[in-house]
């Protein structure tokens, strides 16, 4: 026996009314689980770097030294003109440092939209502090000091830069 529909119109082109409400559950399931699926993939992770407990110079010495792997940061989301370029710079002369050589390197710029980009495409912030996590991390950002910790260097970059002035050398062990 079929259930009854509304004013008689089974037959005539119109669902009944159970089968349109399973339709409609089934559409706010697949809508969640979409949702879901997003806010994992692109959202999951924290809002900022691991940086870590405060450090010297010569402790973060140590670590990186000990690091297999280490991500660059060019962290250009609060600037602007000469402080941008100067903070690409930067990264770019950490990448032919000779005390990095022979570690797996990471690269990444975060821009203004928050946006994370890396060497194979664009993700979220978030995303890429996540990836952080798994070695150890330099990150230039708009600035004028350096500080160190167990996780990060943080290097401070301004108006004046010198080329080849980030720069890592090998530490005798």
């Amino acid at each position: 026996m079929v259930p009854p529909t509304e004013k008689g119109t089974a037959g005539k082109g119109q669902l009944p009314m159970e089968k349109m409400k399973i339709a409609a559950t089934v559409v706010i399931v697949v809508i969640a689980l979409a949702m879901a699926y997003y806010f994992l993939v692109f959202q999951s992770g924290p809002a900022s770097p691991k940086l870590g407990n405060p450090i010297n110079l010569p402790t973060f010495a140590t670590l990186l030294s000990q690091a297999q792997d280490v991500y660059v940061v060019m962290d250009v989301s609060n600037a602007t003109g000469q402080v941008k370029q100067n903070v690409i710079e930067c990264g770019v002369d950490f990448a032919g440092s000779p005390g990095l050589g022979g570690k797996n390197m990471t690269f990444f710029s975060i821009d203004t939209g928050g946006r994370c980009i890396g060497a194979n495409g664009n993700y979220s912030s978030s995303w890429c502090f996540a990836q952080m996590e798994n070695g150890l991390s330099i990150i230039i950002q708009p600035g004028n000091s350096t500080s160190f910790y167990t996780d990060a260097m943080v290097v401070g970059m301004g108006d004046n830069y010198t080329a080849g002035g980030c720069s890592v050398t090998p530490v005798q062990q």
